[in-house]
């Protein structure tokens, strides 16, 4: 089998602008800061900053890593065995130093040596085994397991030397945990309670406090293995981070602007353009519309095909959001499965016609239909979703509301599972759904299979279909998954409207550029004088 080593990246300060409208298909292009150690005293102009961010995070837990709501806090605390490199996209180490795949189902990692968790404890391969155990049990049942694979089994090898065994053959297994940060194993024994509220991870920042619906705050951890290595991809310039919530893009654009917050996620372009300094990049995300088809009505295929004509896609995107490119497909060009499909056009003729057509043999479409979305997450959230709920009751589907929900409310819903939907709830949710992984395998199983935690749809065709593709490689497994994108584009459990592009206001002191897979990671960020 083949061996990985990655390459280290290149020494010193890389910038490279990323243009509004790239295509996603070229590697992420972002800012990586120094690669050495370099703490910035507390003392020095500019090293505590201020961040507003859309929305709180449901939990700290490290399960919530791979989340919007999460990451910005806990992937500066927490650590993956790997990331990505921002200007290749490349997967590169950091709790592991190589990774090599000894069989079919099962891979090795060679671990850092002389790291430590927050809490004094060491990182090594029985740690980060028990970690990974844990947070991708099956029966713990954490929402980031549903964009995960097979299951996994971990052990330790030697004690730098891991196995992560998979229940099935799964070719991007080093993709997967990219998304897994490592949390301390003796906080979740001694103190589980602790995991969900006061995060211990190996990372550049430590856990200070969590006042609810006021701020979360960080400060660096002086004992940061990266300190002292020339490889830990940044350094910690900011010696502390204080972020705030604010849900209104408004607040958080005039916070920048004032100088109240020196740093502002979600923002519109113009909003972006007022700000001291504004970075703008594409994304890895797609907004999405999810229908309930457990849904007598939403179940008939003439009721999903007329909601996916009766609203413009491009009005969503850059009229009411920041701009971005319109989508056919959950996932954009640089995902293997991509399949360069057009967007469900803009027709509300004929949404009528297949809406009387359902009604004319039964289907009632006066039914209660709820287009909601999370507070926070998407921009303009509450807009959009009152546009999309004014074009179905012009089609004929009267019952037809609009709503925005607090994260944890939104999520609870979001996350049942096809099983334990109710057939009367008619959710049809819009939401922001990221594929990091750049591979489609991921979003099928989040979004279209049986089993999937935010998936409102099952069907044994596709399962069979997802089965086949998910074991395969190279062309083949583009060729497989491409088929499902066309195969769920005709039958439309899930409208793609199109892909974000996401921008962020800061104050002149910061120096950082924003990574495509949405990462904010205060490492990457250096800072001047001006303040």
């Amino acid at each position: 089998m083949n061996r990985i080593t990655a390459k280290k990246p290149h020494a010193g300060i890389r910038r490279t602008r990323v243009g509004v409208m790239a295509v996603l298909a070229v590697a992420a292009m972002a800012l990586s800061a120094c690669t050495g150690g370099g703490t910035a005293t507390s003392g020095d102009s500019g090293s505590e900053i201020t961040l507003a961010l859309g929305e709180e995070p449901r939990s700290l837990a490290s399960w919530n890593a791979y989340s919007n709501d999460g990451h910005p806090i806990l992937r500066n605390v927490g650590e993956a065995l790997l990331n990505r490199d921002p200007d290749s996209n490349e997967l590169v180490p950091e709790l592991a130093l190589s990774w090599e795949q000894v069989d079919d189902l099962n891979w090795q990692f060679t671990l850092r040596e002389g790291v430590k968790f927050q809490d004094g404890t060491d990182f090594n391969a029985e740690a980060a085994a028990d970690a990974l155990n844990y947070v991708l049990d099956p029966e713990n049942a954490f929402p980031m397991r549903t964009f995960l694979g097979p299951n996994v089994t971990a052990s330790a090898v030697d004690e730098f030397t891991l196995n992560v065994a998979t229940e099935s053959t799964d070719p991007i297994l080093p993709t997967r945990l990219y998304f897994v940060t490592i949390p301390s194993p003796t906080q979740i024994e001694e103190d589980p309670e602790a995991y969900e509220t006061h995060p211990i991870g190996t990372g550049p920042y430590q856990f200070v406090s969590w006042e609810r619906g006021q701020n979360i705050v960080l400060e660096a951890y002086p004992d940061w293995w990266g300190i002292d290595s020339d490889d830990a991809n940044g350094a910690q310039n900011v010696t502390k981070a204080t972020y705030v919530f604010r849900p209104e893009t408004e607040v958080r654009s005039s916070m920048v602007s004032t100088g109240e917050a020196d740093f502002a996620n979600r923002l519109t372009s113009d909003q972006c353009e007022q700000a001291p300094k504004c970075e703008a990049t594409p994304t890895v995300e797609t907004i999405i519309l999810r229908l309930d088809t457990p849904n007598p009505t939403l179940a008939d295929h003439r009721i999903r095909e007329a909601i996916a004509l009766s609203f413009d896609k491009s009005q969503i995107m850059n009229d009411i959001g920041g701009g971005g490119e319109t989508r056919g497909q959950i996932v954009g060009p640089g995902a293997t499965g991509y399949a360069d499909l057009e967007p469900y056009p803009y027709d509300i003729e004929k949404a009528k016609s297949l809406v009387e057509e359902a009604a004319a043999d039964g289907i009632d479409v006066t039914v209660p239909l709820h287009v909601n979305a999370r507070d926070g997450y998407i921009l303009r959230a509450n807009e959009m979703v009152q546009v999309i709920a004014e074009g179905l009751k012009a089609i004929g589907l009267t019952g037809a509301t609009s709503g925005v929900f607090e994260t944890a409310a939104f999520e609870e819903q979001w996350t049942i599972g096809y099983p334990n939907i109710p057939a009367d709830r008619g959710l049809i949710g819009l939401q922001q759904h990221g594929n990091e992984l750049m591979d489609y395998s991921g979003s099928i199983n989040g979004y279209y299979s049986c089993e999937g935690q935010t998936s409102a749809y099952c069907d044994p065709t596709l399962e069979t279909m997802y089965a086949e593709a998910t074991t395969a490689s190279g062309d083949d497994r583009q060729e497989k998954l491409a088929a499902i994108a066309e195969y769920v584009y005709e039958t439309i459990p899930v409208v793609p409207i199109g892909q974000p592009s996401f921008n962020f206001g800061m104050a002149e002191s910061i120096d950082w550029t924003p990574r495509t897979d949405g990462l904010i990671l205060l490492k990457e960020m250096t800072l001047s004088d001006a303040s």
